[in-house]
């Protein structure tokens, strides 16, 4: 790891510097924490942590950019697929499985075959429900997370 991560993470920090104060704090702690949660589950899921990382830096990138949760996911993809295409670090498969990974990340219930779509949907799950842990779990993220706790033996 190393200079195409700290190339991606750049990229994606002048992004959310370009933000509202609130705005750039709450994305930071959100797109950081799906970033490590995803090194570490690919860690124990045997899965590359660079590309890993990459699915988590860039989830979100679309409401980033464009300031809408609307669809977020699927038009995520494309910007992320610009990103990861003007730094010319990145072959097309490894983009390929990054933007898979983004335009289904928001379909918490299904289950894909895809071991990167499942890991960014599994960290963004642990981001969302550890960040304050006495808030409920939101419905469509209930099963998910009580698998996770299961993975990991808590």
């Amino acid at each position: 790891m190393g200079r195409r991560l700290d190339i991606l993470r750049a990229e994606v920090d002048k992004l959310i510097i370009s933000k509202q104060p609130y705005d750039s704090r709450n994305f930071f702690i959100h797109i950081y924490g799906v970033a490590g949660f995803c090194s570490l589950l690919a860690l124990k899921r045997g899965l590359d942590t660079e590309l890993a990382i990459s699915c988590g830096m860039l989830h979100d990138i679309y409401q980033i950019t464009h300031d809408t949760i609307e669809n977020h996911a699927v038009n995520g993809a494309s910007v992320a697929k610009e990103i990861l295409d003007a730094t010319g670090l990145y072959k097309s498969e490894e983009i390929n499985i990054i933007t898979n990974a983004i335009t289904t990340h928001s379909k918490k219930r299904a289950v894909h075959d895809d071991p990167y779509t499942e890991l960014l949907k599994d960290a963004d799950v642990l981001s969302h429900c550890l960040y304050d842990p006495d808030e409920p779990v939101i419905d469509k993220e209930v099963i998910r997370f009580d698998n996770l706790l299961e993975e990991f033996g808590c």
